[in-house]
């Protein structure tokens, strides 16, 4: 069966004739035809087993809706709860009197608080896609599994994911065990960059493109959390591509530390190594229950990062 059209608002006008309980995949063949598939995140090369979280905005139309909730989530709104204090961080630029008629350019990063109607997050689907071959022709599937129920919402944001990605998807009956073998796994979420130290201009010159789309204002505040991760001396840097593009990882012996360059307002810190992370789903990471600490961008995130590194000199240190 195959759906082709802009979005579907409902499952069961699409499944009439389909009986609840059936194990289904949404998927596309012939998928050389779409010239949009290195903008989601997949090779040149397009090998069996290239796993990806589409990258927002990557559909064949102009709309970026469904792979934005996909990548990041939303909210919702709760005026009820009263306000919630956010903060960001900006530069601010001003000449500064130095005596004798002269002045020179001084900049300091300052935090901002301000206040906001409480929203209630939602967690994003994260659903990925998956190169697979079916009958000796590759196809694109998503990475999970459906048993169909008319009421089914993630079943219904994975059709519409196809839909705008790729204007159509059709529905297979077939069980996934018999399409893909996981050992050929191959996740593109992260690219990791060389092994050992990485100076600070090395290190923005891998982060330019990221960099490059953040606002100039909070540049300099994004950098230097960077900079001042990055002088710990991680055993392993890695970033972002495809739909998790504005994540830096560096991996410590005793943890991970996650910074987002583009999107949220804190500094995750897992108990994980980069093997064990890297095959976690953007929900996984993102998932409250997982990371051992949540540093806020504002004043005094530097001591907190500090104290990571000063309780591990110091494993009896309860501060």
């Amino acid at each position: 069966m195959i759906i082709s059209k802009t979005r579907i608002n409902n499952l069961e006008t699409q499944f009439k004739n389909q009986e609840e309980g059936t194990a289904i995949i949404i998927s596309v063949s012939n998928i050389d035809r779409f010239n949009n598939l290195n903008k989601i995140g997949f090779t040149q090369d397009l090998e069996i087993g290239e796993q990806v979280l589409p990258t927002i905005g990557s559909g064949a139309g102009k709309h970026s809706t469904i792979t934005r909730f996909n990548s990041e989530g939303s909210y919702i709104k709760r005026p009820e709860l009263g306000k919630e204090t956010k903060y960001y961080q900006r530069s601010l630029t001003w000449k500064q009197w130095c005596g004798r008629g002269e002045t020179k350019e001084v900049t300091e990063i300052c935090t901002i608080p301000y206040e906001r109607v409480y929203r209630e997050p939602i967690a994003p689907p994260s659903i990925e896609l998956r190169i697979v071959e079916k009958e000796g022709q590759k196809i694109i599937i998503a990475d999970k599994k459906f048993i169909y129920k008319k009421d089914d919402e993630l079943l219904k944001h994975t059709i519409n994911l196809f839909l705008e990605l790729f204007k159509e998807c059709e529905i297979l009956k077939e069980d996934l065990s018999e399409l893909t073998d996981l050992i050929n796994l191959k996740r593109l979420n992260w690219e990791l960059l060389p092994k050992g130290k990485m100076p600070w201009g090395k290190l923005k010159e891998h982060l330019k493109p990221v960099l490059e789309q953040t606002k100039k204002t909070k540049r300099v505040a994004d950098e230097a959390r960077i900079k001042y991760i990055n002088s710990h001396n991680p055993t392993m840097t890695f970033i972002g591509t495809a739909g998790f593009t504005g994540y830096v990882g560096f991996e410590f012996k005793e943890f991970t530390i996650l910074e987002s360059l583009i999107y949220g307002n804190a500094i995750y810190v897992f108990d994980k190594n980069w093997m064990e992370f890297s095959k976690l789903t953007k929900k996984e990471i993102l998932d409250a229950d997982l990371h051992m600490k949540r540093i806020i961008h504002k004043d005094g995130w530097e001591t907190e990062v500090n104290d990571l590194f000063k309780n591990i000199k110091n494993p009896n240190n309860t501060h």
